[in-house]
């Protein structure tokens, strides 16, 4: 019997992405169909994980009064069926040829092991797709990952009861002085404006170096991000689509909430890595509860493509060779080789990778703003003169780390962490109002 190809049920992009771009309150409520059940239909097991998991699906929305949680996840609970069926329908068309099944039989069968395990263990099927959780080797994974819809809700909800503040790390400014009042290595921050004011530094900042990064004062995945050369008088954006004088462009930022700092250049052991923009590390810490500091996951991010099709090759840091294992380009192909220099990506160990552990350990540890998340995900950057500070985030990704590892959170120090901070025989207080 011949191969059949991938079945013509739906197009390329993302149903979510298609409403939204036509119909926004569609995609909003496709969005919600696609979280699973607020509960975990068939509990298997009283493992740490398991609770982890149930906590977290309990937390969902718990921040919101009374009767819109309780009708949302109502709404979750009568949309799910269907939003999985669809997401199944999707994941199926878009595997790569050689994840492919054999034969209809084998094309069924995959199907209904993705929708059971969907409708069953709020397994999503873009997890199942990008896990490969239809290999025999990657079974054990169903029980041990914390799954997209899961970690917002679960992280929001640990830290409203530490007493967290978001806007201590969701305020990029906060966080930069925050760390310079407490002597940690940071990006020097050249000018802050909000509200249409300028509030670093007190004289009019005019910029005068060669390379400058700007970004918004919130918001993540670098949103408002953009670099600006000085060339002949005048400074231009990486697509040179935009030119302005010193005076123009300090007048443009006037107009929005942002963070001016100098470009950084990399570790010259890690320029090979690089399409010539900064390659960051993120590393995700987690605080016990008698405020000890462990290391969760540690993600590399290697841009590559340049400035019109900038792509990342990403993978975690081997904590005893200090080399990024198994990277991936854009979270799905395998890759050895930088696409723009060729280098071996595995082949450097990253410098002062020990300095930059010890680094968000003690941030995390030492100032008690920080210490009242249980967990967060610190971006560095690694220089010649060692590793500084970008930012902070509360919401770190658990999707991109169990990919970029290879290993579920459940196989690491999370849920222990986590189950510190829960009694898990009194969960009320996760419950809607």
């Amino acid at each position: 019997m011949t191969s059949p190809t991938a079945p013509p049920f739906c197009g390329r992009a993302r149903p979510e992405a298609w409403l939204s771009r036509h119909w926004p309150w569609a995609g909003k409520i496709y969005r919600l169909s696609t979280m699973g059940f607020p509960f975990i239909p068939v509990p298997r097991s009283d493992e740490t994980m398991d609770q982890v998991r149930r906590a977290a699906r309990r937390a969902m929305f718990a921040e919101k009064p009374g009767w819109q949680c309780l009708s949302l996840r109502v709404l979750m609970t009568l949309a799910w069926p269907l939003g999985a069926v669809t997401e199944v329908l999707y994941y199926l068309s878009v595997m790569r040829p050689d994840e492919r099944p054999k034969s209809s039989l084998a094309w069924a069968g995959r199907g209904y092991d993705m929708l059971a395990l969907a409708v069953f263990r709020n397994v999503p099927p873009r997890e199942y797709h990008t896990y490969r959780l239809h290999q025999p080797d990657r079974r054990t994974w169903i029980t041990d990952c914390l799954y997209a819809p899961e970690g917002y809700p679960l992280l929001s909800w640990l830290n409203r009861r530490n007493g967290a503040d978001n806007n201590t790390v969701q305020d990029k400014a906060h966080f930069a002085d925050l760390c310079r009042r407490h002597g940690l290595p940071c990006i020097t921050t050249l000018a802050v404006f909000r509200d249409g004011s300028q509030l670093w530094p007190t004289t009019p900042f005019i910029p005068a170096l060669p390379l400058l990064w700007a970004k918004d004062l919130t918001g993540s995945l670098g949103a408002g991000a953009a670099r600006w050369r000085l060339d002949a008088e005048y400074y231009h954006n990486d697509d040179r689509q935009v030119t302005l004088s010193p005076k123009t462009l300090a007048r443009q930022w006037l107009l929005r909430d942002c963070l001016i700092q100098p470009c950084l250049t990399n570790h010259p052991a890690l320029a090979a890595l690089s399409d010539g923009t900064l390659v960051d590390f993120r590393v995700v810490t987690g605080i016990h509860r008698d405020g000890r500091v462990e290391v969760v996951a540690t993600l590399g991010h290697l841009p590559c493509g340049g400035p019109s099709r900038r792509r990342y090759i990403t993978g975690a840091i081997d904590k005893d060779s200090q080399r990024l294992i198994s990277p991936t380009l854009s979270g799905f192909q395998i890759i050895k080789h930088h696409p723009d220099t060729g280098a071996e990506i595995t082949a450097q160990p990253i410098p002062f990778w020990r300095t930059a552990l010890e680094l968000v350990v003690n941030a995390h540890k030492k100032v008690p703003e920080f210490s009242r998340f249980v967990f967060l995900g610190w971006d560095v950057a690694i220089t010649a003169d060692g590793p500084l500070l970008i930012e902070t985030n509360s919401g770190w990704g658990a999707f991109n780390h169990q990919r970029g590892a290879g290993v579920p959170l459940g196989w690491t120090c999370f849920p222990g962490i986590v189950a510190e901070y829960l009694d898990f025989s009194q969960q009320g207080d996760a419950a809607c109002g």
